[in-house]
């Protein structure tokens, strides 16, 4: 089912929308004004106005030129030489006197006396006058019914025509020039308004892929927090990309890692707890019988009679049994008390190389079997130096005594990674069954024939009250490797 887009996916889709769209607007509402304004500059409107006048001015022009030679016709018919020369048929005369008309009257072309049934009677024409496309016949009557009629060609200069074509040339490219920027101007703001939409479209598109890109990652994030509301540590999210929201899921995952490892070692510190009240109690239950158990046996051994040697012996030799056994047990209750009294650790900046210098330093009797072996740069963790150094002792004591066939050596190994010291302490003895693993750390399992099983679960106690972790592992080619894990002071940049 498809979702509608958030408030947040809005801002993102308006953030990458508003500066696309906002300039393209401002150019749409402001450009064609522009283009408007300088074509009225191109084409003003008096431009247009005298392309008219000029045309106008040609007409009446030429309307004034056709009245004028209208008048001039009519001046003509009613000369009186002419008549004179027509009543008495004076044809020379009459010609003459048309060529002297043609003198008078540069603009005639030629003139005609005709019949009324088309013959000539005179004319006279210019031969030597080129034609001219400004040629206007004029027939006016000389006399009436059947008289004569006077025939005038009249003409006009070629540049006048000339003038005339170019001016309705112009006009006509004039309005032509207009239809077309018009047209192409509807043309190109249907192109702008096309690409307009394309960019908003492919702006919006591109918003709402990268608004689901970053709100999808944020709604993981979001639906995380409430899978850790609910308690649910076991999971991770995908970290995808490298900005900050990238950043933001490492530390996400980072904490769920931290809250894992703290609820694991709340759970195991509420284990050693339940075994740490069941060893109190215990050694409670022990203690209390051992003393009268201890005199009753110092009693029997003094009152029993001198004069059955054999009986003596054999008191002598059940009282010592007692006596060892009770011995064993009181130690056994001074290490289920020791273990049930484990104080609170008190956490104080410390130098690990030199830490692990004095502790070997304190026991001469590992000089031999025991190597250390120190980073160059100095590792400082928050820990409890007391508590610390009974962790080491437990570790060392445990793998020395891992084998009983041979001498074991062992090495104390410390490293660190960018939020945590490893101290690492491995022995080349017999080595752990994988079977045994998972149970190495709880109390009262043990492997050797005089454990107790308390000295590794001592350490897990203190190492997870310094918030940090044990593990153990099969050290190659044989034997067992211990690594306590503990916070940095500071952690490493990186």
């Amino acid at each position: 089912m498809k979702r509608s887009l958030s408030r947040f996916e809005l801002r993102i889709v308006f953030a990458i929308l508003l500066p696309v769209v906002a300039p393209v607007v401002a150019s749409l509402l402001f450009i064609p004004e522009l283009i408007q304004a300088r074509f009225a500059e191109l084409s003003h409107g008096e431009v247009k106005e005298q392309l008219d006048r000029f045309a106008v001015f040609h007409r009446d022009f030429f309307e004034a030129k056709k009245r004028e030679y209208s008048a001039t016709a009519l001046a003509l018919s009613r000369d009186p030489l002419v008549g004179t020369f027509l009543a008495n048929s004076d044809m020379p005369s009459l010609e003459a006197r048309l060529f002297q008309v043609l003198e008078d009257h540069p603009e005639i072309r030629a003139v005609r006396l005709e019949r009324a049934d088309g013959e000539a009677l005179a004319s006279a024409s210019r031969p030597t006058v080129a034609p001219t496309s400004g040629r206007r016949p004029s027939f006016v009557p000389v006399g009436l019914g059947d008289a004569p009629s006077l025939s005038i060609d009249f003409m006009l200069s070629q540049e006048y025509f000339s003038q005339r074509a170019r001016a309705e040339e112009v006009a006509t490219l004039y309005d032509v020039s207009l239809r077309t920027f018009n047209q192409r101007f509807r043309e190109k703001q249907l192109t702008y308004y096309t690409i307009l939409a394309i960019t908003a479209l492919v702006a919006l598109a591109l918003g709402i892929l990268l608004a689901r890109g970053v709100t999808r990652r944020i709604s993981a994030l979001a639906s995380g927090t409430e899978r850790v509301a609910r308690g649910e540590l076991e999971f991770e999210l995908p970290a995808r990309g490298s900005d900050e929201i990238a950043e933001l899921t490492h530390r996400f995952n980072r904490m769920l890692l931290e809250l894992r490892d703290a609820q694991r070692r709340i759970i195991d510190l509420e284990k050693i707890s339940g075994w740490q009240d069941f060893a109190r109690r215990l050694a409670h239950e022990i203690k209390n019988p051992l003393t009268p158990i201890r005199l009753a046996v110092q009693e029997l051994r003094r009152r029993a009679p001198r004069s059955e040697p054999s009986f003596e012996r054999l008191v002598t030799e059940v009282s010592e049994v007692v006596e060892d056994e009770t011995g064993r047990l009181a130690r056994l209750v001074n290490e289920f008390s020791q273990f049930a009294r484990l104080p609170d650790v008190d956490r104080r900046p410390e130098e690990l190389n030199e830490f692990l210098r004095d502790f070997m330093k304190a026991y001469n009797g590992f000089d031999e079997r025991v190597s250390l072996l120190l980073p160059s740069t100095s590792v400082r963790a928050d820990i409890d130096r007391d508590q610390m150094r009974q962790v080491m002792h437990n570790l060392v004591m445990n793998g020395l005594q891992s084998s009983s066939e041979r001498e074991v050596s062992m090495t104390i190994e410390l490293g660190c990674t960018r939020r945590f010291a490893m101290i690492s302490v491995s022995d080349d003895g017999p080595g752990i069954d994988e079977a045994e693993i998972s149970k190495i750390f709880e109390p009262y399992y043990t492997t050797k024939p005089t454990g107790t099983g308390l000295g590794l679960a001592i350490v897990k106690k203190i190492v997870l009250q310094h918030e940090g972790q044990v593990s153990v592992a099969q050290h190659e080619p044989h034997g067992a490797c211990f690594t306590v894990r503990l916070p940095l002071s500071t952690p490493m940049d990186g």
